[in-house]
Order: structure tokens, then sequence, then C-alpha cells
């Protein structure tokens, strides 16, 4: 007899048997026993967590000849049969291959006929979504009023391809990934009845890489089992497969690396991140896969301290292993090292973790230098600034708020009967500055400094401005040239001066950015410049459109010729 896969030999016979699918079996058992089957399912979910399994099972009860109980026997002809493939009356068909109209018309013309020797006739199509539209359009009065005698179950990983008019004619089951707790269980129950030796902590492995995905469990135990052929002599004197082997045949990262880089990454020791990193390379593991797994570890350790927060606050004592449980599919004991590593750190601290190492797997799946970019992603998580709670933020903001109120250390701002207002001439500033010009000068200087911490580019065009009038409640600025006038009268510019000015005063402020005259053009027009010979000119209607064209081009007249 020739070799069966582990996936075939241990696929599930009964409803009972189905790991992770209990919502979905258990609807099926109580509609067998009452007698309200319908005539079309859907099954539909990720890849090997027992979509056609439930469907041949549920053929099987549907047809099995004892039929004394929703679980069929297994032993009559019809169940023979169908666990066989070789029933007249139960049609498994492909739907990738046969998605044509010519195929669903051969479907249509012998749902007419009545079966040979069972209960139903059944069809059973996988990876439906593949049939065309015209095909589902022509399956579409079939699928909605079949005859009595037969039933459809559809089978897809892609329901959304599916139209909305074969949806609504189907009873739907959604089957879920199935819990790494659970894959472990089965992959131990089918290593006892193989007389396999393996560790629970190599089974744990299997169960991560399979995402869910039973049959990919299987076949991963399968394609171990093959490394690690056993030899000469007996069972117990074999050795026991266990992680190690199961990290060099699928070239997975040992768990303690992730702890090992996370630890480094919360003591900010970045030398550490890169030697670690060099050692993963040098094991050959594969580096894009060990960044995915630090984004979910980074996860996994908010997560427990998200739920060490909320045990806290609802003093629910013992029952956060149930509730770690629900959050963290691991075991027992890993979920004991998160909560011990997440125990010193706060929550803003993990979520900037989990953000900038979830922003750095994108560029190491993007990048042709992987390691390089994991490298880079891990020192700036090393590095990163450490990050305070918000409640004592504002207890310090509070604090300091009393001590200047206190004090009676707010920036000074001259009274109202002392308040200076910049000329926009030049010819009207004074030769010599008082006290009180001095003052605000060094008020001016002190709110630049302050924008250009908070926004360097709106203080760049404040450094070419100047103050024509500091009043409480008032500020005016003075601008020369067109372009920094431009980008402060800017709505959204001049919206972020006004919350800087409100915050470095501390009361409202209105604040206002008018063009002033340049230097240049004060002093040409002080000295009869050829712009003012223009402007005095007889032709009234040409000092019309130079004095136009200098407002929109700005600059000034440089020369002038009059025709003869």
């Amino acid at each position: 007899m020739s070799y069966v896969v582990l996936a075939r030999k241990w696929r599930p016979q009964r409803f009972e048997d189905i790991v992770g699918q209990g919502h979905v079996t258990r609807v099926l058992r109580n509609a067998i026993a009452a007698g309200r089957i319908a005539h079309a399912y859907l099954f539909t979910g990720v890849r090997g967590v027992g979509k056609t399994t439930a469907a041949r099972i549920l053929a099987k009860a549907l047809n099995c000849e004892k039929r004394s109980t929703p679980d069929p026997c297994g032993e009559c002809t019809s169940c023979t049969e169908i666990r066989g493939g070789n029933s007249i009356d139960v049609y498994e068909i492909d739907g990738a291959s046969n998605r044509g109209i010519d195929e669903v018309r051969q479907i249509i013309e012998n749902s007419r006929y009545q079966p040979a020797k069972s209960r139903f006739k059944i069809y059973i199509i996988d990876e439906v979504h593949q049939i065309t539209r015209d095909a589902f359009n022509a399956l579409l009065k079939t699928l909605e009023e079949p005859p009595p005698f037969v039933k459809f179950i559809l089978a897809t990983t892609e329901p959304h391809r599916l139209p909305e008019t074969i949806l609504s004619r189907c009873q739907r089951f959604d089957f879920r990934r199935i819990l790494t707790r659970e894959i472990v269980q089965r992959l131990g129950e089918i290593a006892q009845k193989e007389s396999l030796r393996i560790t629970d902590g190599a089974l744990l492995l299997v169960a991560r890489e399979a995402e869910g995905s039973m049959r990919d469990a299987q076949s991963l135990l399968e394609q171990i089992l093959s490394y690690a052929a056993p030899g000469a002599g007996t069972e117990e004197s074999r050795p026991a497969i266990d992680e190690r082997l199961v990290e060099d045949v699928l070239g997975v990262t040992e768990r303690r690396v992730l702890y090992d880089l996370s630890g480094a990454v919360i003591q900010g020791d970045a030398n550490k991140c890169v030697e670690l990193i060099a050692q993963v390379v040098n094991q050959g593991r594969d580096v894009t896969r060990l960044s995915r797994e630090l984004v979910e570890h980074f996860r996994n350790l908010l997560v427990a301290r998200l739920a060490k927060e909320q045990r806290r606050q609802g003093d629910e004592g013992e029952a956060a292993p149930g509730l770690f449980a629900q959050l963290l599919d691991l075991p027992d004991q890993e979920i004991k090292d998160l909560r011990q590593q997440a125990a010193d750190l706060s929550a803003d601290a993990l979520l900037d973790y989990f953000r900038f190492m979830a922003e750095g797997d994108e560029e190491v799946a993007r990048s042709s230098y992987p390691r390089f970019a994991l490298e880079a992603a891990l020192i700036r998580l090393a590095t990163l600034p450490g990050t305070l709670p918000v409640d004592q933020l504002l207890e310090r903001l509070e604090a300091l708020e009393k001590k200047l109120s206190g004090q009676g250390s707010q920036i000074p701002l001259p009274p109202p009967e002392q308040r200076r207002v910049y000329p926009e001439s030049a010819s009207e500033v004074a030769p010599s500055k008082s006290s009180a010009e001095d003052d605000e000068e060094g008020i001016w200087q002190k709110f630049v400094v302050f924008v250009m911490k908070e926004k360097k580019v709106l203080a760049s065009h404040l450094e070419r401005s100047r103050p024509l009038e500091i009043a409480p409640g008032q500020l005016k600025i003075g601008v020369e040239e067109k372009f920094h006038l431009s980008s402060l009268q800017d709505p959204e510019n001049l919206s972020l001066l006004k919350g800087f000015a409100q915050r470095f005063f501390s009361r409202e402020v209105a604040v206002a950015v008018v063009p002033i005259s340049s230097r240049n053009e004060r002093d040409q027009g002080e000295a009869g410049s050829p712009a003012n010979t223009v402007r005095s000119g007889k032709t009234e209607g040409n000092d019309v459109v130079v004095e136009e064209a200098l407002r929109i081009f700005g600059g000034s007249v440089k020369q002038v010729k009059r025709a003869d």
C-alpha cells in the first residue's frame, strides 16, 4: 500500500473531530437532527481550516444509511464510498478547472435526475470563486430552487469575489483560523498515534508557522519527520525532535532572540541589536521573517501591558489567565515572559515601539538589503527618547503654571500707556532708541526664538520681518519682501502664528501682517528717484499702469525713457 501523508491519513471523519470550528459543526449537527437542511451551503475561510472536510462529513451525514445520530457512522456503504471518493451520488468539483458555462450547464442537466442509490445528490464545489460570472448566472435558478433531492456545498477562500446573487442563495458559514493551542493539541495526538517523540516546544514552533492552518501544520510536521527519519532501535532510544531541529528545518528564528532584541531595544543598547542581527544572519535565518516576528512580539508586549492595566482597574484578581488566553494565543510560559518584560514600560512607550517597528518592517519588505533596513529600524527604536505618561506631563505643566503665576514671572509686556508703535517709514524713526524700544526688541527676539523651536520655516520668515506694534492683545508685524509677506499671510501659517503668540504671551493675541516699503524705495523716494519722476510726470495714464505693475510684480523703477 502506498504511503499516505498525515494531512490525508488523519483527516477528521466526524463533526466532533474538526478542530476549532465548533460554531459551524454545532449548527450543522442541530440542523441535521431537526431536519432543517438547507438546499445550499457556503463554507468560507483561509486555507487548511476544514472547509472541504466539513463538506464531506456533511455529505456523509446526509446520505448515511444508519442515520442514528447527526454524525455519520463511517461504516455503511455510503460513508465508505464518500470517504474513498468513489460515490456516484456525491460530486466533488474543482471550480478552477470547471469554471465555464458549459460545465455548469452539465451540472444543471445532471441535477434533474434522481440519485442512484443515496438519499441526496450532493455537489461539492471547491474554489467556487473561480467560476465565471456567466456560469454563475446560469446556475442561479438551479441554486435557488433545486430539486428536493439535490444539495449544493460551495467552498471558497475568497467570498468577496462571489456575486451577491450567489451569496443570498446560500447559508454562509465562516471558518476561523485555528488557535495555536488547538493546533498543538491536535499535533500532539497525531504524534502519539504515530509513535513519534517530539517535544512540546517543537510542536509549538510548527503550530506558529502554520498561521492558523491545520493542513499547513500537518505538512510541516511531515517535513520535519522526513528530515529526522528514525533509525534502528527502540522508540525510547531514538532522540526526540526538539526546537533546534525544527529551527534548522524550517529556518525560523529562536524565540529567545525576539526577547533578547526587545530587551536590547528597551535598554537602549543599539550595539547589542546589531550584534544579534549578525548572529541571526550567520545562522542562515530569514531576516524578513524575523522582522515580521518582531512586529508581532511588540504587539504582544503592548497587549500584555494593556491587559495588566485592565486587570488592575477592574480588580479581577486571578481572572487574568483567561483574559490573556483571549488576547494572546500563546502558551502560559510565554505569556508570563511577556508580562515580565512589559512590567516596567508604559503603554505609550510600547505603542511607540510597535508603530516604529511596523514602519521598519515595511522598509525591510521593500528593501533590496533587508538586513541593513532591519538594523536601522532597531537602532532607531533603541535610540528613541524616553516617553512619560500623559498624566505625569499634565501634573508637571500644572506645577509649572502655579510656580509662574506665584512668582509673577510671565513674559513682561509694556503697559498700554507705554506701548510703542513702529513707524512704517524709516524717516520717522528716531535716531536714538528708548528703553521701551529696547524691551520690545528683546521681546520680539524671544518670540522669534520661541517660534524657531516649534516651526523653523515660519521663524525664517519672521527673521526677515520686524514688529510694528507690540501691545497687550495686539501684535502687528511689518514685512518688506513680497515672498515673506505672502508666506506669513498664508491662512495656515497665520493661524499657526496666532497660536504661537497666544502660547508665548499667555493670552489672546490679534496678529496682523502688513506690507511696508523697503529701505531702497524710501531712499529713492526721498532723493527724487526715477519712480518719483514717473509718478510726478504729466502722462497720468502711464503712471497708473506703472504703479499697478509695481504692485503686482514688486521691485522698483530703475530708469525711465520717454519718447521724443
